[in-house]
């Protein structure tokens, strides 16, 4: 399992939204690289908002059928059954990503984000940052 560290992860702004405003918990994959509890993750929200709004920080992950998925986390996925179903139909895993401490954050722009990292581009799903590249969102995320 890799260290806590910290991540951006690309989620559609009314899920971010959610996220946000406490009504959605848990970020829902099909798939997702290894990621350590305590690991922070800054929420980028995808077009049209095209910015990091919030951070939260992984509490667990839960990787299991998405039947499993759907009977221990409904609660907190944000979404309905049937579009539970939809988003996972022929998968054989889901991945439930457990979010603490949640706070928002910015907007941090695209144009502020690639002050951090040159070219920097969303993530299909997650980009890792490296220490430096962190330190300098958090003192974004703190403006």
């Amino acid at each position: 399992m890799p260290e806590a560290s910290d991540a951006i992860i690309s989620i559609h702004p009314g899920y971010a939204n959610a996220i946000l405003d406490g009504t959605k918990t848990i970020e829902l994959r099909r798939r997702i690289p290894e990621l350590a509890n305590g690991t922070r993750l800054w929420i980028y929200a995808t077009r049209p908002t095209a910015a990091v709004v919030g951070v939260a920080t992984i509490s667990d992950v839960n990787r299991a059928h998405p039947r499993t998925i759907w009977q221990k986390h409904r609660d907190g996925a944000g979404v309905d059954h049937a579009s539970f179903m939809e988003y996972f139909h022929g998968a054989p895993q889901a991945v439930a990503i457990l979010l603490a401490a949640v706070k928002r954050v910015g907007p941090i722009t695209i144009e502020e984000l690639r002050e951090i990292r040159d070219r920097f581009h969303p993530p299909q799903v997650l980009l890792r940052l490296t220490n430096a590249e962190a330190k300098a969102l958090q003192r974004l995320a703190k403006k």
